[in-house]
């Protein structure tokens, strides 16, 4: 949570960002916030109506904070300015020095409030993009500061000043038993627990049966695989494929890196070789938006192409697993070669470094019960090299996870980027560093 300075006019009062958020029946509004009050461990709350609903937020705030000061919610007054409220989504931008007010509202209701660094707030901003994306919902982007980008509409701090009675942070209500019930619980122990006491204690019931390892084996097996992860031999060189097909010069700014997880879109850095910000604001593609610009004045980030659907590692496959050891003798043949037999090609600047595998489930000694024939072991891996050797990462085993991959522009000893290939001098070229995980059997 993020309290601002003391407000223009009011030195007493101060906005607050950053509470947990939660909507519930305008009838059930003082059991819900009660609940929930206990939930988040919160000593504080905010509401404001939505239709039948109300909607709470909750915090804890320092007793610094509030010594002497009247708290109003940020986001309750974003939520219910006439510039907002109506709108089917709404994201709202706000940078206050280094840190960045994010406050995201569906049809006026906030369902997230966040104070995240300049580089976090532009993730969480495409992360919303996507997710409205994926819901059809129409997104307005509003907001004010230098580190945000570009925005739909400006939208200052000031227009958080026009209601001041708007989102004030109250006290949670301490919840006191009443006189009877106390009266009515103390009599009746007192009075009849010698009669009830065989009613009362009932024998205990039999302990709950503990998994067996072999149960405890299973879940975590399919815990592990149902996060769909992508197969390494199909993710990678399709990613590069793709920003190998994406515009490398743009209005005097040249590609200089891209990030790519394995879902939504890839992250790119340009570095500006003779253009402005201006000109790189309006020749940009409506898929390369939003920008922001770093301080630097060198470079700008941008949104790349969306990381593409490839088939999936599952525990189905694992009887064409390799060991661990042949996956160490496929991938780091002295010195540092994928296997030359299938493929000719030179592996200058190809390495690949292989952690040793763990157990997915680590068994304590002396832990009883029968164990499965075989268990699963995960290890982590990291190639780096230049995208004309992605034909070798067609090939990796089909029991490897693609987790993250870093694709840039690596200029060689003379400024250019040349052949990768060309000899041991000369290393310029589009340069990637992939990571993931291997699975194995035992």
């Amino acid at each position: 949570m993020h309290t601002t300075d003391p407000l223009p006019r009011e030195k007493n009062a101060r906005l607050v960002f950053g509470l947990d958020w939660r909507a519930y029946p305008a009838r059930q509004m003082r059991a819900e916030r009660r609940r929930y009050a206990d939930d988040f461990g919160a000593t504080h709350y905010v509401e404001y109506r939505s239709g039948k609903d109300v909607i709470g937020g909750f915090c804890t705030p320092d007793a610094g904070e509030i010594k002497g000061a009247r708290l109003y919610s940020g986001a309750a007054r974003i939520a219910q300015h006439e510039r907002v409220k109506g709108r089917a989504a709404a994201l709202v931008l706000l940078q206050d020095d280094q840190r960045v007010h994010v406050v995201f509202v569906v049809r006026g209701v906030v369902r997230s409030d966040e104070v995240l660094t300049t580089p976090k707030a532009h993730e969480r901003r495409l992360a919303i993009e996507q997710e409205c994306l994926r819901l059809n919902l129409t997104l307005t982007t509003l907001g004010s500061g230098q580190a945000v980008g570009d925005v739909d509409e400006s939208f200052g701090a000031a227009a958080l000043l026009d209601d001041r009675k708007t989102g004030r942070v109250a006290k949670v209500p301490v919840n006191l038993p009443t006189l009877v019930p106390v009266l009515v619980i103390f009599t009746a122990v007192v009075f009849g627990g010698i009669q009830l006491l065989d009613l009362l204690n009932p024998p205990a019931p039999p302990a709950s049966k503990e998994p067996s390892l072999e149960d405890r084996y299973a879940a975590l097996v399919r815990q592990t695989f149902a996060a769909k992860m992508p197969r390494a031999s199909q993710l990678a060189p399709a990613l590069l494929s793709t920003l190998g097909n994406s515009e490398s010069v743009v209005a005097g700014w040249v590609f200089e890196k891209a990030v790519c997880a394995t879902q939504g879109y890839c992250a790119l850095t340009l570095r500006r070789y003779g253009g402005s910000f201006e000109d790189l604001r309006q020749a940009a593609a409506e898929t390369m938006r939003p920008l922001h610009f770093d301080a630097d004045g060198l470079h700008a980030g941008a949104r790349g192409p969306q990381v593409p659907d490839v088939a999936f590692v599952t525990a189905d496959d694992q009887k064409a697993w390799p060991t661990e050891q042949g996956l160490i003798d496929a991938l780091q043949t002295p010195p540092q070669k994928l296997s030359t037999k299938p493929f000719e090609l030179i592996s200058y600047g190809y390495t690949v470094q292989i952690e040793p595998a763990i157990p997915l489930l680590a068994i304590p000694p002396g832990t009883t019960g029968s164990r499965p024939a075989q268990m699963i072991r995960v290890g982590t891996w990291e190639i780096n090299g230049f995208r004309w050797q992605s034909p070798l990462l067609a090939k990796l085993p089909s029991n490897m996870t693609l987790d993250s991959m870093t694709v840039e522009l690596k200029l060689n000893d003379q400024g250019a980027t040349g052949k990768a290939n060309s000899g041991a001098g000369d290393q310029g070229g589009i340069h990637f560093t992939a990571k993931g995980k291997y699975y194995v059997l035992d």
